[in-house]
């Protein structure tokens, strides 16, 4: 017998499914890695602002790879390109949008930098949106 004190959390049972999965986390991952990189794309030229890409698009990436992969890993999907591109698109515009209103809420809005994010973080959304491989097919039963 053990005298040891044994402690329980609450687990992850109480987190949506979608958000359990490996998956959703290897695509809200790839948002974030990618995301800055593909924003900078126009600065990249001059290699001292790469690192800056992922501080200041590092949060808006990781907020739009998880509405992305949310939407994408849910439900059982199999979006074609435009459905990608168009949901990279809202993904990037939900990012920026919770860039403002996390900058509203500490009271100091910097609109240069909410600019910035809309500017390079939507099309950089879309493009690593685009990248994301088809969702495999169910496969359909065979009767024998």
């Amino acid at each position: 017998m053990s005298a040891a004190l044994r402690v329980r959390g609450p687990g992850l049972d109480w987190l949506p499914a979608v958000l359990c999965q490996r998956a959703t986390w290897r695509t809200v991952w790839r948002f974030v890695w990618l995301g800055p990189l593909v924003g900078v794309l126009p600065w990249a030229w001059l290699v001292v602002t790469i690192p800056f890409a992922y501080v200041l698009g590092g949060p808006a990436s990781l907020v739009a790879g998880l509405l992305f992969a949310t939407w994408y890993h849910g439900a059982g999907r199999i979006p074609t390109w435009p459905w990608r591109a168009a949901l990279g698109a809202l993904a990037g515009l939900g990012a920026t949008a919770a860039v403002t209103l996390f900058q509203v809420l500490i009271g100091t809005v910097s609109w240069g930098y909410v600019a910035v994010v809309a500017v390079h973080g939507v099309p950089a959304a879309m493009v690593v949106a685009l990248l994301q491989r088809p969702a495999l097919q169910p496969s359909k039963p065979v009767l024998l």
